[in-house]
Order: C-alpha cells, then sequence, then structure tokens
C-alpha cells in the first residue's frame, strides 16, 4: 500500500510522506538539491507536512535556468529564485543552508533574504549529535569527508555508506535526516522532475 501511495503521488506531481515523518517527536534536516521551478509548489506543501528544523539546500536552487551558460536569463532567475527563497524563509526552520551551485547567483541571493546562511563551496558545521560536510559538489565533499555528507549537480557519487560515512545526494532523493537517533529516510521525487531539471535542450527558459 505504501508503495502505491509513492507511485500515486509521483504520478501527479506530489511527494508522499509517510505518517510517521509527519507525526515524529524528533528533529530533523530536510535535504534538497538542484531544483527546477516546477518543483516549487511540490515543495512549499512538502514542508508544510514535513515541519523541518533544519533546511539544506545543496545548489542550482533554478535548475532548469541554466545560468552558467545563459547568462541573459540572469533576470528570469532573479523573479524565479525569490519564489523559493520565501518558501524556505517562511518555514518554520531555525537554519536555513544554501550552498551555490554552477547555476547560482551569489549576489543575487544576498538581495533577496538575510535568513539563508549561504555556503560558497563547501562547509563543515555541526547541527545537534550531527558533523556535516555540505556542498554543491561531490568532489568538494570528498577532500573532508565527515559524518554526513550532502550534495547535489550530477548523480555522478550516488546515495551511499562508505567506511561509517554516509554520502547523500539530494538529486537522486528528497533526504530526512533525524538529528538524534541519525537515521535517514528517503522520499522520492515526482516523475518528471529529472527532465525539468535536464530540461531537454529547451537550456534558458
Amino acid at each position: 500500500m505504501e508503495k502505491l501511495k509513492v507511485v500515486l503521488n509521483r504520478s501527479i506531481g506530489k511527494v508522499y510522506v509517510p505518517k510517521h515523518i509527519r507525526n515524529r517527536t524528533e528533529e530533523v534536516i530536510l535535504h534538497i538539491s538542484d531544483t527546477p521551478y516546477s518543483f516549487f509548489y511540490t515543495l512549499k506543501n512538502l514542508i508544510k507536512k514535513i515541519n523541518p528544523e533544519y533546511i539544506i539546500h545543496t545548489g542550482d536552487l533554478v535548475d532548469n535556468i541554466k545560468l552558467e551558460f545563459c547568462h541573459y536569463s540572469l533576470y528570469r532567475y532573479s523573479k524565479r529564485v525569490e519564489v523559493l527563497i520565501d518558501i524556505l524563509s517562511k518555514s518554520n526552520a531555525k537554519k536555513i543552508y544554501v550552498c551555490l551551485g554552477n547555476h547560482d547567483k551569489k549576489e543575487t541571493l544576498q538581495e533577496i533574504s538575510d535568513k539563508i546562511e549561504i555556503i560558497d563551496k563547501s562547509e563543515n558545521l555541526s547541527i545537534k549529535n550531527l558533523k556535516l560536510r555540505m556542498s554543491h559538489y561531490s568532489d568538494e565533499i570528498i577532500k573532508d569527508p565527515q559524518e554526513y555528507n550532502l550534495y547535489g549537480h550530477n548523480l555522478q557519487m550516488k546515495n551511499t555508506i562508505d567506511n561509517g560515512k554516509t554520502y547523500l545526494n539530494g538529486i537522486q532523493s528528497i533526504n530526512i535526516i533525524y538529528t538524534d537517533t541519525k537515521k535517514v529516510e528517503y522520499l522520492a521525487y515526482p516523475f518528471g522532475i529529472d527532465d525539468e531539471r535536464l530540461r531537454k535542450g529547451k537550456i534558458g527558459l
């Protein structure tokens, strides 16, 4: 039944959140990455359901606008990223971390909100009992891996556990990390999100 609910929700552009996550008593980190504009409304509802205490976005905030290649799309990027930052900022999260991706503009993010903490390349930090390393890039992660390692950019390094260290790719899944028990749960993105990330050749839209 749970698997059917996951598939049905994915097929209509939603993320299925199990009841035990919604009704938990433990604080959690919500980790996402490389989010196209079409996912923003779903993300808003997801945050309402989970009500995470911490949010980490590992870059490319408007991933259907490939700003690195299409500098003329900066205005569109700015308008779209305002929507995302508003969603994140209006959450009940205690801390919001955003890693800069290759398709992000630091100055634009700084102008929009001072509630988020912007991470340029990579950073190590502690959240309660967790030792974390976060970056948009997996090759930055492996320079100094910590207990939990969060990244995106591509699927070159997928979710895995190696030598007692957990590696979480925010493209492969939406990751929920429990701050006390250190348990990790994976939620599936809606169908079609990867196509939106790639834009199938419509890079500047």
